[in-house]
């Protein structure tokens, strides 16, 4: 993860974050130690040699395929855990730069959908990160020193139950009813290469010995081939466009990344803005010469090398490698794609030979070998990890510490309606100083800030999902600052009916005036903007950014009423 993100994220949601993920992951250890000493005092011996009995049969009849294929699943569901556990994930950062960015483009249905998925996520970052650390790291182990056990078949089930959600809700159904569905961004997603890869590796032996599984998964990766390059060649994709391909590779370079890596990426960002239907047309073509080949089983020397490097260069050029920029959290579809042609595809024909004893006998060794290892590792592990959740942070309060402040969330002292100084709206501020009225006048005037609360969520004024109210009364005069103290993304502010908000949009102001300039624009941090509007008719609104980014369904709103009241008031839940 590049370290400039972490200039941006709240040091004491990472603290909440890391303490609270150390403690729940030390207590799980321990009563998984606890459930394997009671398991081994029960059962004693007896019932590991039936294990590898039934093991040494298992791994004769299924073809290399079969282990390749698993292997590979158990050690990517185990690097996508650890990349859950980077810093931003625990932050709106996650949700801005990795989940909102599916809604683009989508259909109305979608978009509901996804920001119900994010509403859910947001109202409990923190618990949700962890979670997704936990169950990921889970499958991946489980499947690395379960093969051939219940352990793995365990685990095998908990990816399919997790894969499909996370491929719903994560990846946007792989981008494939948006507009501009394309294999350089990802489409169809990598989790569906994970579920494909899990219903194989679930499937009875007989599948394997009689090479269905190989013709199976051979018509599905021609499908999706064809599939690709139809949406690649669509006029309505845009690719043919000098704008089309470019806008694709110039989004990975906005990304912090080494310049060995960008260089690439940016000389083939002009290219294809100079010459799009050349690059497009060798894209789309590429993609039609694998899916046929497949499909009529013209598989030779030449395909691989077409593929391998089709693949190599799409994951590095279009992919990014799917973790480059600090959010991502899988290495993307490319890996995934070769790993399901190799396992399920290539070698997934069972043939004599293909496991003889010695094969039976290695895996066995390698097998109590990585128990072993396991069962001593996770002890020492657990004790680190509750070390780590209970201990270390004691040890902080009793020295009278805590984590330090952030820098870029602070509230504003008083609202400013001459100043145009971004530094102005730093300082702490009760929450009465957000809020300014004359009687006489009929007047009000509301500060509206754009900014982070404490657990790393999207907010106005420090508060989302609802949790401030204004309430305004009817008839009065509104003028509204706004400013925007959030440092990475664009804002606005927009006062909509609270069904439009509750959709996902689209946004209209509820009342004439009620936005903030250039609403769809939005401003970048620090600048300051003021509207004023006359709250005319009585209502329940919500406070949001207009931004077409997601805030609002990643928790950025608050609640504006306007009823037959004497006077303007704030309450926050």
């Amino acid at each position: 993860m590049p370290y400039s993100l972490l200039d941006h994220i709240n040091p004491v949601t990472l603290h909440v974050f890391y303490v609270s993920l150390f403690q729940v992951t030390g207590v799980l250890l321990l009563l998984t130690l606890l459930g394997w000493f009671f398991w081994r005092v029960q059962y004693g011996i007896h019932e590991n040699l039936s294990s590898d009995d039934r093991l040494g049969n298992r791994n004769r009849d299924y073809p290399r395929g079969y282990r390749i294929l698993w292997w590979g699943l158990g050690l990517l569901w185990l690097i996508d855990g650890l990349l859950q556990a980077q810093p931003p994930m625990a932050t709106s950062m996650f949700v801005d730069m990795d989940v909102a960015v599916n809604m683009h483009s989508q259909p109305h249905w979608l978009i509901v959908l996804l920001g119900a998925g994010i509403q859910l996520w947001t109202t409990h970052q923190i618990a949700s990160a962890i979670f997704s650390v936990l169950i990921q790291v889970f499958i991946g182990v489980g499947m690395l020193l379960g093969y051939g056990r219940r352990l793995g078949r365990i685990a095998l089930y908990v990816s399919l139950a997790w894969g499909i959600p996370v491929w719903i809700y994560g990846e946007g159904l792989g981008n494939l009813f948006a507009s501009g569905a394309s294999w350089l961004t990802g489409t169809p997603g990598a989790v569906v290469f994970y579920i494909l890869g899990a219903i194989g590796l679930l499937l009875p032996v007989k599948f394997w010995q009689s090479g269905q599984i190989r013709r199976y998964s051979g018509y599905a990766m021609a499908g999706i081939w064809l599939l690709l390059a139809l949406f690649q060649a669509m006029p309505g994709s845009g690719y043919w466009s000098s704008t089309g391909l470019y806008n694709v590779f110039r989004n990975n370079t906005l990304m912090p990344q080494p310049g060995v890596i960008l260089a690439p990426i940016a000389w083939m960002m002009h290219q294809s803005s100079l010459q799009p239907i050349l690059y497009n047309g060798i894209m789309v073509g590429v993609m039609a010469y694998l899916g046929l080949a497949m499909l009529l089983n013209k598989t030779g020397k030449t395909f691989w090398i077409v593929n391998i490097l089709w693949l190599l260069a799409t994951w590095w050029l279009g992919q990014d490698f799917g973790i480059i920029g600090g959010v991502g959290t899988d290495p993307q579809s490319a890996p995934l794609a070769l790993l399901f042609m190799v396992g399920a595809w290539h070698y997934g024909v069972w043939t004599e030979g293909n496991s003889s004893d010695k094969d039976v006998i290695r895996t066995k060794f390698k097998v109590k070998t990585l128990s072993a290892f396991a069962i001593t590792s996770t002890g020492i592990v657990t004790a680190v990890f509750l070390f780590l959740g209970f201990a270390v942070p004691q040890v902080v309060v009793a020295q009278g510490d805590s984590p330090a402040p952030a820098r870029h969330h602070a509230l504003s002292k008083k609202p400013s309606t001459h100043s145009s100084n971004p530094n102005a709206v730093k300082k702490p501020a009760h929450p009465q100083k957000w809020l300014q009225y004359n009687v006489a006048h009929h007047q009000v005037h509301l500060l509206l800030a754009a900014s982070v609360n404490q657990f790393g969520s999207l907010a106005f004024d420090g508060y989302a999902n609802g949790f401030l109210t204004v309430t305004i009364p009817q008839g009065w005069t509104v003028d509204a600052t706004f400013v925007n103290n959030q440092v990475i993304l664009k804002n606005s502010a927009m006062i909509v009916p609270i069904l439009q908000m509750q959709k996902g949009g689209p946004f209209t102001p509820a009342f004439p005036g009620a936005f903030s300039p250039n609403p769809s624009q939005g401003v970048k941090h620090g600048v300051v903007q003021h509207f004023h509007f006359v709250a005319t008719h009585q209502g329940r609104y919500a406070v949001i950014s207009a931004v077409p980014d997601g805030q609002s369904s990643s928790g950025m709103w608050d609640y504006i009423l306007v009823k037959n009241v004497s006077k303007p008031s704030i309450r926050i839940k």
